[in-house]
């Protein structure tokens, strides 16, 4: 049953009066959203949808119900489920670029200059990893398969990423930077090594008791990645983390 809490002054067509319950103060204080920031909502929740579901398996009912949405809704922001998926991976990249911002030179002469661009590129890039998911499940859910979406996801946004590294990296591994893997595929070896952790989170709990969401987990993966890949690369800053993880290590090790 309802608890009264007060009338409102105002009434229906019908001239009822309003009275305000449990059951309807939420929507009471429940501020007003504007059509953007629906249509920001729906986005977040479609990239949700779509990165555990696939394009196949994803509801649109699902997508608004979880913003608190009516179907209708989506349909006044997007033509079609397609013109939904295209917009949120739209959006995704453009979060991805956001995240990566600024970044120094890529055509330096100097390959030291390179690698710690690449570097900071990949730090930046497992930190957006661990916060969105959705990335990798929604690459890899579309790239099981030649379809359209495929080719506009790869065309737009996989192949300028795909060209630059294998570019940049060709140069690093001349220089003796990198570790000795091909231009062709260091691409995959990246997105993989810096997503799956955060993909695969229930799995990385269970072995390690680790929440790989803690934001000095995903720093060190960070720089475990980055040790890997770019071993001829000399970072100041993460051989003092490196150095302070280990003395943490050794000081448990000689109390216990």
């Amino acid at each position: 049953m309802s608890r009264s809490v007060g009338q409102v002054n105002g009434s229906d067509a019908s001239g009822r009066i309003f009275i305000l319950s449990d059951d309807n103060m939420a929507d009471v204080r429940r501020p007003r959203r504007t059509r953007a920031d629906l249509r920001q909502q729906l986005l977040e929740s479609a990239l949700v949808e779509f990165g555990a579901k696939g394009y196949d398996g994803a509801s649109t009912r699902s997508i608004a119900k979880r913003v608190d949405a009516q179907q209708p809704q989506i349909n006044y922001h997007f033509a079609s489920k397609e013109a939904l998926w295209e917009a949120s991976v739209d959006h995704l990249f453009g979060l991805l670029a956001e995240a990566l911002g600024e970044l120094r030179p890529l055509d330096s002469d100097d390959p030291v200059v390179l690698g710690h661009a690449l570097a900071e590129m990949l730090r930046r890039f497992v930190r957006f990893a661990a916060a969105h998911p959705e990335l990798n499940q929604i690459m890899v859910h579309e790239g099981t398969e030649d379809s359209d979406r495929s080719r506009w996801m790869v065309d737009r946004y996989a192949r300028p990423w795909y060209d630059v590294t294998a570019t940049l990296w060709g140069r690093l591994r001349a220089a003796g930077i990198t570790a000795p893997i091909q231009p062709s595929r260091v691409y995959w070896v990246i997105v993989g090594a810096a997503s799956i952790p955060f993909v695969n989170a229930s799995e990385v709990r269970t072995l390690t008791g680790d929440e790989p969401t803690a934001p000095a987990w995903v720093e060190s993966h960070a720089d475990d990645l980055i040790a890997t890949l770019l071993p001829g690369l000399d970072e100041p800053a993460r051989n003092a983390r490196d150095a302070g993880r280990a003395s943490s290590v050794g000081s448990g090790s000689s109390s216990q």
